[in-house]
């Protein structure tokens, strides 16, 4: 080989491999001192694409998680407020109750009892006016679902949760009746319009309020038979008009009879089928059949009660509306885009949102709408039970019963359908989304976090090829001296 001085490749060799070992030891102290195999794009760029994806993953479903807990908090808030609602409304029904004992109470304690009903009132109102979560309004409507528009033919829409139009700032649904609910029913009246022939006839009536029996007298007819009936509506639950005998309720869990009991004449009306003592004719409703946009109902009369995708809640349809040739029918509501809107999960999807709308639960929305049945009119709103109201406990403690008994069935179902929201959806998203953080976590360290063992080998692999390449870079240095002694 040949020595010269000008050019040490030797050296050169030396230093270009120990610069190498150096920015190898670097490497293994930065990664020692950060944590991180990956600290910079050259690291691993590949792995460091799929590391930042899974980061930004990982902290929008830690924000999901957060905004779970935030929906479970309001609706907590939302189910205390409510729970003391029928706290007070049973005690409404209460003071009810005692007005309708008019045998044994006074007018004084009647008057006592409104006092009562009027402070329970007032605090269901403040209670509704002034729940809150943060500056957010729950109970006074605005939290609720706003209704535009509805057809008539429907009496009260009621929506829970929806799904709405992302193109435009309402949503139109149609509910497509195929049939509406019926009543119970019984021909009353016989060809000739006498209904008892031959003699005096006892029948008994019996409908969802209870059983009572009228004597007609040989000659009665129809209106004689009505009037019987009608006396005794508030007992049976039954009522008499036209040629027919009707349930008060809707559907197929209404059911009447008529039965002869006693008596030496026969009856001719129920067509017929009753001809002496111990013949008896019963019917039954039946419950509306429809869908809303292809999703069915479960139906109980006119109560339309829906769980699907696109709208959870409860429509009413109007009693009577129309005849029978006028259905099947189509009946459209609007609601603008509305409600509460719960991101649960990381896209801007139907299927990662949940939108719910907390109903107004003051005390003008609380009850049911009015309406005529058999010439009778039934239901209203809370407010209507305070003092000086059309159905405060000395106008009718009656209808307001009912009223009451509606308003608690209104904030039940509240409070049935956000536990339900809250046990079936936000509690198990909260535990789905927990395990897909902790998997996400496990493969992003995986790419991105540094095994120390293998880098501690790693270092020390670096740390004894510097010492030697620095050694051996000394050692080549010496060689041009070998020259000096061929001139010497």
């Amino acid at each position: 080989m040949g020595l010269r001085i000008n050019t040490n490749v030797a050296s050169v060799t030396a230093l270009r491999n120990l610069s190498k070992t150096d920015k190898q030891q670097l490497r293994s102290l930065e990664r020692l001192s950060t944590g991180f195999r990956i600290n910079r794009a050259s690291d691993d760029p590949s792995g460091l694409v799929i590391s930042e994806q899974l980061r930004a993953q990982i902290g929008g479903l830690r924000q999901a998680v957060e905004n779970s807990e935030f929906a479970s908090n309001l609706i907590s808030t939302t189910e205390a407020a409510l729970s003391e609602m029928s706290g007070l409304l049973t005690r409404i029904r209460q003071s009810a109750l005692f007005a309708l004992n008019t045998g044994g109470t006074s007018r004084e304690q009647v008057a006592a009892e409104q006092d009562s009903v009027d402070s329970a009132i007032a605090a269901i109102e403040r209670i509704a006016d002034t729940t809150r979560f943060a500056s957010t309004q729950l109970l006074n409507g605005a939290s609720g679902f706003q209704v535009l528009s509805q057809d008539a033919g429907l009496l009260e829409v009621n929506p829970i949760s929806l799904v709405f139009d992302p193109t435009s700032g309402s949503t139109t649904y149609n509910v497509n009746v195929t049939s509406p609910g019926t009543q119970a029913s019984i021909l009353a009246s016989g060809g000739t319009g006498t209904v008892a022939s031959g003699g005096s006839v006892t029948l008994r009536l019996t409908g969802p309020l209870g059983t009572e029996d009228i004597m007609l007298a040989s000659g009665a007819d129809v209106g004689d038979l009505a009037s019987s009936v009608n006396l005794l509506r508030g007992s049976t639950g039954i009522y008499a008009s036209g040629s027919y005998i009707y349930s008060e309720g809707f559907g197929s869990a209404v059911r009447i009879s008529l039965e002869q009991v006693g008596g030496t004449g026969t009856f001719t009306g129920a067509g017929g089928a009753i001809g002496g003592v111990g013949d008896k004719v019963t019917a039954s409703g039946s419950d509306a059949v429809a869908n809303i946009d292809g999703a069915d109902f479960s139906a109980d009369g006119n109560t339309l009660a829906v769980t699907s995708p696109m709208f959870v809640g409860s429509i009413e349809l109007e009693p009577n509306f129309g005849v029978p040739g006028d259905y099947p029918q189509t009946f459209q509501f609007t609601v603008e885009n509305s409600g509460l809107l719960f991101q649960l999960n990381t896209e801007e999807t139907v299927g990662d949102q949940h939108i719910i709308g907390l109903p107004n639960v003051t005390t003008a929305f609380l009850g049911t709408e009015e309406r005529t049945i058999g010439g009778k009119t039934v239901g209203g709103f809370l407010d209507s039970i305070r003092a000086g109201g059309d159905n405060d406990l000395f106008n009718d403690p009656g209808n307001a019963l009912r009223i009451i008994d509606a308003a608690i069935s209104d904030i039940s179902n509240v409070r049935a359908y956000l536990g339900a929201f809250v046990n079936d959806t936000i509690d198990p998203n909260i535990a789905s989304l927990n395990i897909a953080i902790e998997n996400l976590v496990a493969s992003e360290s995986e790419i991105r976090d540094l095994d120390f063992a293998s880098e501690t080998a790693e270092y020390t692999r670096a740390q004894i090829l510097f010492q030697a390449g620095t050694s051996v870079l000394a050692q080549a240095n010496l060689i041009p001296q070998a020259v000096l002694r061929l001139l010497q």
